[in-house]
């Protein structure tokens, strides 16, 4: 059982003014031997019990320097396996495998794959698939600051005036996003194992909208010819035409 320097301390202590081994080992909650061991090893280290005041000393309580190879997880080995993997996007796919070699090749340090994975998982590292996000140039991103800058000082009112919409495609008989299932080697052709592929899937867009006070209406659209499109285009200029001053006004 690992005991503290100040467990140790107080079992010198009781252990001098008398009380024996199996009450100092009732009281502390540890085991007799673990006191036996304590009490021989001040003694073989100088502390002597009819001194007066007595004298006990970190020395004769820390533990022995344990035996054999020293660890390869030191900070400086985690530090240099951090920076690898956060230095670009490249780096965060990089194996335990390459991580290892190129610390062996640039920095002439000798440490396996296993030890690079284990240093990964202490400092909360896990290889898991990246996070899917829509690119945005840089005139994008620009406008989207400049548009939260504008709209900073808005209040709840001037947002329950703001309707809110979306749209998605939708693939009948087919699940987007990935996804993984549990299995062993052997299920891997199971039904419940297995991600289908139909042909000719039905496919249509999906609109909605919410506000603060509702949700707005849903639609279905199924793909449109290019005559629809065109049509559907010159009806929407026509009703932004007429309703926009309208809007506006109010």
């Amino acid at each position: 059982m690992k005991t503290d320097i100040a467990q140790r301390a107080t079992v010198i202590t009781l252990r001098t003014i008398g009380y024996n081994t199996k009450s100092i080992s009732e009281f502390l909650n540890i085991p007799r031997r673990t006191v036996d061991s304590i009490w021989q090893r001040a003694l073989e280290r100088g502390f002597q019990p009819n001194q007066t005041p007595l004298n006990i000393s970190d020395e004769m309580l820390a533990d022995k320097p344990r035996s054999g190879r020293p660890s390869k997880q030191t900070d400086q080995i985690k530090e240099n396996i951090g920076a690898k993997i956060r230095m670009d996007r490249y780096g965060r796919e990089k194996s335990c495998e390459q991580l290892a070699e190129e610390l062996r090749s640039e920095s002439g340090i000798q440490i396996s794959t296993t030890t690079v994975w284990r240093v990964l998982r202490k400092i909360g590292l896990r290889k898991t698939k990246p996070t899917r996000k829509p690119g945005l140039a840089i005139d994008a991103k620009k406008q989207r600051l400049e548009w939260c800058l504008k709209h900073a000082h808005w209040t709840l009112e001037d947002w329950m005036n703001v309707i809110w919409t979306d749209e998605t495609a939708v693939v009948l008989l087919h699940r987007r996003g990935g996804y993984r299932v549990w299995r062993t080697a052997k299920e891997r052709f199971i039904r419940s194992c297995i991600c289908e592929r139909w042909k000719g899937s039905s496919e249509f867009m999906f609109w909605g909208s919410f506000s603060y006070h509702q949700k707005g209406p849903c639609h279905c659209w199924v793909p449109e010819t290019a005559a629809e499109k065109c049509e559907s285009e010159e009806r929407i200029t026509e009703w932004n035409a007429e309703l926009e001053p309208i809007m506006r006004a109010e």
